[in-house]
């Protein structure tokens, strides 16, 4: 979460950056001196703010780890650079679809998309599912055993939202 807030504050510092530059571009063109130093202030200005502008447009990507379980808040060009800056396998990118149905999609080097849903359960427990299965996929022992811990976790809950329920 640290770095989701120093990048708010460097995107926010940004475009204040920007405002600030165009102003001093508006105030050059009225100072107190010749027509090509005012000229050549404005356009230094400009320049200046249509960096820092564009700089503050990079998309913002979340990305969830599959074995942790932590999402990360990433800004990138495109979500394949999302998912490699963070330099681990298990990076993927979790898209909603529906309430139940989501689809993850991991390895930017060979595009893998997995759709996950269930039939009863909530939003969060939807994505854990996808978490559990993209495990799987990267290390198929390991996710093997999450996913039966998931559904037994999930089982248990069901059984105990059917007691409550009668």
């Amino acid at each position: 979460m640290a770095s989701l807030r120093l990048s708010n504050l460097i995107t926010r510092n940004l475009s204040s950056r920007a405002a600030a530059h165009r102003a001093m571009a508006k105030a050059a063109l009225f100072a107190d001196s010749s027509t090509r130093t005012r000229l050549n202030r404005y356009n230094h200005h400009i320049d200046k703010a249509q960096q820092l502008e564009a700089r503050t447009k990079l998309n913002s990507f979340t990305v969830h780890l599959a074995h942790t379980g932590e999402r990360l808040e990433i800004a990138a060009d495109n979500w394949q650079d999302a998912v490699r800056s963070t330099g681990r396998a298990d990076a993927c990118i979790i898209e909603k679809m529906d309430e139940r149905t989501v689809d993850v999609t991991f390895d930017p080097d060979d595009p893998t998309i997995i759709t996950c849903g269930l039939r009863h359960g909530t939003s969060a427990e939807v994505v854990q599912w996808a978490l559990v299965n993209v495990a799987h996929n990267l290390e198929p022992e390991e996710g093997h055993i999450r996913r039966r811990r998931l559904m037994q976790a999930y089982d248990a809950l069901r059984t105990e939202n059917a007691e409550v329920s009668q």
